[in-house]
């Protein structure tokens, strides 16, 4: 599986923030074609983002306790009451990572997810897609 070309993607908050991304990958390496209703608000701030996706996650996906690859992966920052941030699981010479992107990375990145804590993320859940 070739995740390698979706690492240093540059963030852009209107062009391509983590969902974005997620959207991407499900589309090119899964063959997902995952639309989210209507039209999606941009939002800058933390709480309107966690906010949308909140919305929108029982609409496209299901909670599983054992990812696979692909799954969607939620976060939330340190100090947010709620996840606001989506990324891609996957399983990857036996360790699990999470493929995302944010503002502070700068781009996207590929980290083990026992290393999120490091970068001020909590994985709130693992998510199935529709």
């Amino acid at each position: 599986m070739d995740v390698d070309r979706f690492i240093g993607i540059p963030y852009d908050p209107r062009h391509m923030d983590c969902a974005d991304l997620a959207i991407l990958v499900q589309r090119e390496l899964f063959g997902r074609d995952v639309v989210l209703a209507g039209k999606r608000p941009r939002p800058l701030r933390g709480d309107e983002q966690a906010q949308a996706i909140r919305a929108y996650t029982a609409q496209l996906a299901y909670p599983v306790i054992n990812p696979v690859d692909g799954d969607a992966v939620l976060m939330r920052e340190i100090g947010a009451s709620t996840a606001g941030h989506i990324g891609t699981y996957f399983f990857l010479n036996f360790t699990p990572y999470v493929l995302h992107t944010t503002a502070l990375l700068g781009g996207s990145v590929l980290h083990r997810m026992g290393d999120l804590s490091a970068y001020g993320l909590t994985r709130e859940g693992f998510y199935r897609w529709k």
